[in-house]
């Protein structure tokens, strides 16, 4: 075990929270296999996955740290492992996803579906995604996991390339990175209006959409079923009675009216010696009127009500590439060594 203690000024009168270390992975990766650095990190009730640099997968017991099997992907991402139903599913990076068992990390099978460039999102036996599709090119798209086939599919060209939300009844979607329209799980769209809706016959373009009426990014959403998503360099996190994102240095409290009823910029709460040196940010949770957030190496809880900072935790000694809280446990990725490492806080 190795006891780190953090040090780190801050305007307020906070006191610098120490962690322990309680697992590294230590896979000794080369200084060939540490560049071009993509890797990732998720969780479900009983392991962790980690999809590492070398391109293998691990799932370790996230009380023990044991490794309970590995598989060789071929593919480094930042897409982490999706777990779902005792199964996990990951990108191979070459146009394909594969399922393992959740508990033996066996191969299930190989889901063949082009260009899935942001992360799905499985609800029952679908997987809902945005991919390159041969017959249309950029779409979202259904894909049946249990018959293997495409149930369908919407082109939106270029808005492949940006995350879709998936809320509990509906698909919010991309097209053309220009504006998003709304559809629902069995690919209707919502939107009919007939000033800006037509439906052509001619491929690709099989439907003109409606711009959605309202400012996504800054609504409620009560039932959004990704609690984390993100969408370029901005996070955000929907909660029953907020929303929260996190972009370019600053962190929005949004109310239940759509309203931002708070703005904390992160440099006036934290007095870092080198600001706005590393570009990975991450709210990790809210809870009651306390934001987790990790930024510049620092994870920080603010209480948005009180206007202070009650707990920092700084992680500069691994330099994270990503970090997932999980309960008492924060998990990172150094990019140091390439090792997930486990932290009780």
């Amino acid at each position: 075990m190795r006891f780190k203690a953090t040090l780190c000024f801050f305007l307020f009168s906070v006191i610098a929270l120490a962690q322990t270390e309680f697992f590294k992975s230590k896979l000794l990766l080369s200084e060939d296999q540490l560049t071009d650095f993509y890797s990732s990190i998720s969780v479900d009730s009983t392991q962790i996955y980690f999809n590492a640099n070398d391109k293998y997968i691990y799932a370790h017991d996230k009380k023990t740290g044991i490794l309970n099997w590995s598989y060789y992907s071929g593919a480094k991402l930042d897409n982490a492992p999706i777990s779902h139903r005792n199964n996990v599913f990951f990108g191979t990076g070459v146009r394909t996803w594969e399922q393992l068992n959740a508990k033996t990390g066996e191969l299930v099978r190989i889901i063949r579906v082009d260009g899935v460039s942001t992360q799905p999102f499985i609800k029952d036996t679908i997987m809902y995604c945005a991919a390159v599709s041969p017959q249309i090119g950029g779409a979202i798209l259904a894909y049946d996991l249990k018959n293997s086939t495409k149930v369908w599919q919407k082109h939106i060209g270029d808005g492949v390339a940006l995350q879709p939300y998936f809320f509990k009844d509906k698909i919010v979607a991309n097209f053309n990175e220009k504006y998003w329209f709304e559809l629902d799980y069995n690919g209707n769209v919502l939107d009919k209006d007939t000033l800006c809706y037509s439906k052509s016959f001619e491929p690709p373009l099989e439907e003109n959409y409606c711009n959605i009426r309202y400012d996504l990014l800054n609504q409620l959403n009560k039932d959004v079923a990704v609690k984390n998503v993100s969408i370029g360099s901005t996070k955000y996190w929907y909660g029953n009675q907020m929303t929260a994102v996190l972009e370019n240095g600053k962190i929005k409290i949004i109310d239940g009216k759509t309203k931002i009823a708070k703005e904390i910029f992160i440099d006036k709460i934290l007095k870092l010696a080198e600001p706005k040196i590393y570009e990975y940010n991450e709210i990790l949770k809210v809870e009651g009127n306390a934001i987790w957030f990790f930024s510049e190496n620092i994870v920080a809880v603010y209480d948005f009500k009180l206007n202070k900072t009650i707990k920092i935790y700084n992680l500069s000694s691994w330099k994270p590439h990503q970090v997932l809280l999980d309960g008492a446990n924060l998990w990172l990725i150094s990019k140091d060594t390439g090792d997930l490492v486990g932290l009780k806080l």
